[in-house]
């Protein structure tokens, strides 16, 4: 074996294992958020805030599209991981993170309207710039997609 091939296959092992990793990191977080989500209203009691129950609906909120934010992640890392990063479904799942971003950034901003700080105006900034991230790069999936099918045709 040359050395260029033992690097092209150390280089789709550690690709596995990295994505295998990513893919249990993702599950830890989504079932800390629900555990977080089993805890609020424990913890509800320790919030002295004059906006209380904005508050919990901003955690619930958050929560559950984060969730579903780390779930649509975890099915592209699984695609990716499996060699398959130029097909519909990812551009699908691009969208959807954009859109969990972007509703997201919504919640912040309501949160914003009644206790505003510049931590979150960042969070808002960051959150934005991660959905337009999120929707070029669907974009630009679905391209190379429509490519590999023609490509897939042609043969």
């Amino acid at each position: 074996m040359h050395e260029s091939e033992w690097l092209e296959v150390f280089m789709k092992n550690s690709g596995k294992k990295t994505a295998g990793a990513l893919s249990i990191i993702l599950l830890i977080c989504m079932g800390i958020i629900i555990a977080l989500f089993a805890a609020t209203p424990f913890l509800a009691k320790y919030m002295f805030s004059l906006y209380v129950v904005q508050n919990l609906l901003f955690c619930y909120t958050a929560g559950a599209l984060s969730l579903w934010f780390l779930y649509e992640l975890r099915k592209l890392i699984l695609s990716v991981r499996d060699g398959n990063p130029f097909v519909r479904r990812n551009v699908t799942s691009l969208k959807r993170l954009s859109l969990a971003l972007a509703l997201l950034m919504a919640d912040f901003i309501f949160i914003f309207c009644f206790v505003p700080s510049i931590s979150k105006l960042l969070c808002i900034a960051l959150l934005l710039l991660g959905t337009l991230c999120a929707r070029v790069l669907a974009f630009l999936i679905e391209r190379a997609a429509e490519y590999r099918e023609e490509i897939d045709l042609t043969v």
